[in-house]
């Protein structure tokens, strides 16, 4: 059994693998859906159809939970500069080091945390971007 700590995510530059272990995390979760397209037909006219789909795209993204340790962090410095300018950056996910994962470019989308009883966080969002190259959802 692989527990959550044991998965890796690491950031880099647009158009290569990233390579920066991202060390500063909390949680990290990411969401493969599925999206799908009509492919039913009438068939003989004697019954009706029996609606059917197939998958004709897939919609990814992640989250990665930062807590906000000041301008030191230059990770999180660079996701915060990538947000704010519609910049991309490169992601390397891993389910454990010698595991599987995402593999790309991605948008950035910020959002912060600032509770009165707790640390200040960082939750940033991630969705592909094929400018540079294609996106890999398990390499």
């Amino acid at each position: 059994m692989k527990m959550g700590f044991e998965g890796l995510i690491y950031y880099g530059a647009k158009g290569s693998t990233a390579s920066t272990l991202i060390t500063n995390r909390v949680d990290v979760s990411c969401d493969t859906d599925p999206q799908m397209a009509p492919t039913t037909v009438c068939g003989a006219g004697s019954a009706p159809p029996i609606e059917s789909e197939d998958v004709c795209t897939v919609k990814f993204s992640a989250t990665l939970k930062m807590k906000n340790l000041g301008t030191e962090d230059t990770v999180l410095v660079a996701l915060r500069t990538a947000a704010a300018c519609g910049g991309q950056v490169a992601i390397r996910m891993k389910d454990y080091a010698s595991g599987k994962g995402f593999d790309g470019d991605v948008n950035v989308k910020e959002a912060q945390g600032a509770p009165i009883g707790g640390e200040q966080t960082f939750d940033f969002t991630f969705t592909p971007n094929n400018k540079l190259r294609a996106p890999q959802l398990y390499v």
